[in-house]
Formats: structure tokens, C-alpha cells, sequence
């Protein structure tokens, strides 16, 4: 592959691309509640944030095939009534199809939760939802870039802090965020594991 090829192109998360996020997101976040929702409900949830006010994404690609991204919201509580209000029917659907399972009916209902609970914590309302590169694509600062561009986002919106949760056990992602700018804000317990809390002055990156 020569330098040109090699070189990746970052655009907003558009509609378009929601498809190609959603398997890489699977793919990349395998062991995630979200993920376990199947391909159709994943797709559906980033073209709600797509179309939030609330929300926004950084995609990666070259000839169109997306090599990773990156979703952010500046208000969770938002981005959750944004989806509702859109997409309410089509989610109530896709979940009544997977709460088979006394395990997955307290998980959705932990993730409805979440904004409450994360709101005791006194932290920011901006948040790093999530962030995958694809395994041929890692190693290569895929990741700290599309971080870097959705602060370039919050900064020109007048945001200056923002929270992400990552896995205690998720050494790559735990090195990752501390690397990125991110500092350990606290721990919360999220679908049955404990989660690292981080926040990022965002001026001062």
C-alpha cells in the first residue's frame, strides 16, 4: 500500500455511513450491551445520533469504506428523548425482540438509567460515547486523531469538559484515553463490570 493510499480522510458520522459503524462498532465493542442488539438496532441508534442536536460523530475512511470513528454527545439525557421522539416505534420493535432474558431486560433498563445515575456524580454532561478502529487500521493513531477532532467539535460549540467510561479490565482503552488528555474521575458499576470514569479539559489538550 503507498503513502496515498495509506492516508485516511475524517468527515462527519452522516446517515450513510451508519451502516458500515454499526459492524464496525459490533465488530470492534463485541462484548457490549449495545452490540448483543444485532446490526439493525445498532444502525438505527447512530442514525438517531446523526440526527440529534444533541450528538455528533467523527468517521475515518478511504474510498469510502469507513476505518473507524468516533460518537459524542454534549447532553446524554438529550441524545436519549432525541431517539425516543424519532425513533421510538422502530426501537420499542427491536428491543421487544430481544428481551428474552432476564439478563438483557435489566440491562436495557440499567441503559435507560444511565443519565441518572452518571448525573450523581457531578460530572460533565458532554460525553465520548464510543470509538472503534478497525483491527487492520490500529497501532496507526487512528483513534487519538478522531478523539482530537471531536474536541475540535466541543471547543468550537463552547464545551470544555467531557466524560468517557471505559471497562476497568480494557487496558488498551484505559492507555488510550490517559494518552488522549483524559484524568480518572471515579469508577461506576455499568451492566454488572466495573467502569473507569475519565474527564478531559478540553482547553487545555
Amino acid at each position: 500500500m503507498n503513502e496515498t493510499q495509506s492516508q485516511a480522510e475524517f468527515k462527519d458520522l452522516q446517515v450513510e455511513y451508519a451502516g458500515q459503524v454499526a459492524a464496525l462498532h459490533i465488530q470492534c465493542i463485541s462484548t457490549g450491551f449495545i452490540s448483543s442488539m444485532g446490526i439493525d438496532f445498532v444502525t438505527s441508534l447512530y442514525e438517531a445520533i446523526v440526527r440529534s442536536k444533541s450528538s455528533f460523530g467523527v468517521v475515518a475512511v478511504r474510498d469510502e469504506k469507513v476505518l473507524g470513528f468516533a460518537a459524542f454527545t454534549t447532553n446524554i439525557d438529550k441524545l436519549y428523548k432525541s431517539v425516543i421522539w424519532r425513533k421510538g416505534l422502530k426501537f420499542a420493535l427491536l428491543l421487544a425482540g430481544n428481551m428474552c432474558s432476564l439478563k438483557r431486560v435489566k440491562s436495557i433498563f440499567e441503559t435507560l438509567f444511565y443519565p441518572a445515575r452518571i448525573k450523581k456524580m457531578n460530572l460533565p454532561s458532554a460525553e465520548l460515547l464510543s470509538i472503534a478502529v478497525a483491527p487492520e487500521e490500529q497501532r496507526k493513531g487512528l483513534a487519538g486523531q478522531l478523539i482530537e477532532k471531536g474536541f475540535r467539535h466541543y471547543r468550537k460549540t463552547g464545551v470544555d469538559k467531557v466524560k468517557v467510561l471505559i471497562g476497568t479490565d480494557n487496558k488498551a482503552g484505559n492507555k488510550l484515553y490517559l494518552k488522549s488528555g483524559f484524568e480518572p474521575a471515579g469508577q461506576i458499576n455499568n451492566h454488572g463490570l466495573p467502569s473507569n470514569v475519565y474527564v478531559a479539559q478540553i482547553n487545555q489538550v
